[in-house]
């Protein structure tokens, strides 16, 4: 019987236990021999996976960025009514989450307060960050833009900057709420309050949205 190759699963394992190691002990202080170590693996099949630390950092980087798109996507099926798509998406990035989220609150944000940290200093790291906002604000703009042909949100900007602005809302309250400033029950309030004003929702929408989120999401 022939044996499958184990290969893709052990590389996805360092990469796993990469992203636990930056989000516990920040990306300079993230060695290969740790993430071997929390692997459970040797150092030198992290080295033959990524050759270098720095390979290892765009890789982890670059999978989490696409295995959270993928999450989100599949979470929120493209055809849904546009409202709850926006409605879930700030969900899935809040405290609130759920099991759909790609990883817990706090280690997720964790994980991103690094990526942000060590793009603001190495070139090869910022190169993804376009890509990674770019995934994310397309489906935030696919959705605005599937309400406003419907004839549900009335929006004074163009889809493009609602979403922009509904990202950076996103990441600052995750940060605040991250590091404390915020109680974590506020930033889902906050979100929803900035989601109703940027679509121009009339009383029964908002107050569908309201219910939504209430009831816990796609519980409801």
């Amino acid at each position: 019987m022939a044996l499958t190759d184990p290969a893709p699963d052990r590389r996805e394992l360092i990469l796993d236990a990469a992203v636990v190691v930056i989000s516990q002990r920040g990306v300079d202080r993230a060695r290969l021999a740790d993430v071997a170590e929390e692997a459970g693996v040797s150092l030198g099949l992290v080295q033959h996976y990524f050759r270098t630390r720095e390979r290892l950092l765009v890789e982890t980087f670059r999978r989490e960025q696409e295995r959270i798109s993928a999450i989100w996507s599949s979470a929120v099926p493209p055809n849904a009514d546009p409202l709850l798509r926006l409605a879930e998406y700030i969900r899935l990035a809040s405290p609130e989450g759920g099991p759909e989220a790609a990883t817990p609150f706090d280690p997720g944000w964790s994980f991103w307060l690094e990526f942000w940290s060590k793009a603001n200093r190495d070139e090869e790291i910022r190169s993804e960050f376009t890509d990674i906002y770019n995934d994310f604000a397309g489906l935030f703009r696919d959705a605005i833009v599937d309400g406003v042909e419907r004839g549900e949100f009335r929006t004074a900007s163009a889809p493009d900057e609602i979403a922009d602005r509904l990202i950076s809302l996103i990441d600052g309250t995750a940060i605040r709420t991250l590091l404390g400033g915020f109680e974590r029950e506020r930033m889902l309030r906050l979100l929803a309050a900035s989601l109703e004003l940027e679509l121009g929702l009339d009383d029964a929408h908002a107050r569908r949205l309201r219910d939504y989120l209430s009831a816990g999401g796609r519980s409801h």
